[in-house]
């Protein structure tokens, strides 16, 4: 098992190192580096509708009408992720808004970081942009506000989840199934709000990632960036992150790293994590 393990994690450097020469041959040599960005674009193209082909047999074969519950069930039954994990169980990471769904069990509330980011906001309504949208929480909420919203989401299965409850709901909202890095790639990212709940701090994790991380930041031009951090014990830092920032120290970088030049502490999450409004 141990064995699996480290194949398993071998095979994922290694696709990660592929993927980031293949964009860094995009940025530098655009001719040469987009039809190997079409290329491996079409072989997560292929992945993907591989396992929504196979999601949706194993639904059909169980009983009941409920498709997308079925599916849902599935799907956080194998995906194995520990952010998705509550004791032995894998659970949505958010609420799902669905009226039939609601009794699926989750991870995260979300109502107390959605009053607070309502209660804190300048402009009534504009454009928004969800970073790590998840199962689309927010832009369902913030489009019942007026605004008009864009989730970007690097897992495509849960991108395929979000449209479905999008449509379910009759919503508009968009749908953008890229890493964030990849949005826009090498434009300026405008949005009169942002929202980064709970993921910039992933990027910490390597090199690459925090390196991809400054670059996102420098693209970001927003009238508001609303920031959950994480919970950082000095005595027990993370282990193998390629940085380590208390969250006070990470707002310090991301404004160092931005457009975004003051900040402010407006609450805390359900499990305790700060939540900033950061600003030009």
């Amino acid at each position: 098992m141990k064995i699996f393990s480290f194949c398993k994690k071998i095979r994922n450097s290694l696709i990660v190192k592929m993927r980031n020469f293949i964009f860094d041959i995009y940025d530098k040599a655009p001719l040469i580096g987009r039809p190997l960005v079409a290329f491996w674009n079409f072989l997560d193209d292929v992945k993907s509708e591989i396992e929504k082909r196979t999601l949706q047999l194993k639904a059909r074969l169980m009983p009941g009408d409920d498709t997308l519950r079925k599916e849902l069930e599935i799907f956080f039954k194998g995906i194995k992720d520990k952010d998705f994990k509550e004791g032995n169980a894998y659970q949505p990471y958010q609420p799902i808004i669905n009226s039939g769904l609601k009794d699926l069990p989750f991870l995260k509330e979300g109502e107390v970081r959605f009053k607070i980011i309502k209660e804190n906001f300048s402009a009534p309504k504009g454009t928004l942009l969800d970073i790590g949208a998840n199962l689309g929480y927010f832009c369902h909420k913030f489009e019942d506000e007026g605004f008009d919203c864009y989730a970007v989401e690097a897992n495509r299965m849960l991108c395929y989840f979000m449209e479905k409850l999008r449509r379910a709901e009759h919503k508009k909202f968009k749908v953008i199934s890229q890493s964030i890095f990849d949005y826009k790639r090498n434009k300026d990212l405008v949005f009169d709000v942002v929202l980064a709940l709970s993921v910039l701090h992933n990027f910490l994790q390597r090199k690459d990632t925090y390196f991809g991380l400054i670059k996102l930041l420098k693209r970001l031009k927003a009238q508001e960036l609303f920031l959950e951090t994480y919970f950082f014990d000095p005595s027990n830092p993370p282990k193998n992150y390629y940085k380590n920032y208390t969250p006070d120290e990470f707002v310090s970088f991301i404004i160092e790293n931005s457009s975004f030049k003051k900040a402010e502490f407006i609450g805390k999450s359900e499990q305790g994590r700060p939540i900033y409004k950061l600003t030009p």
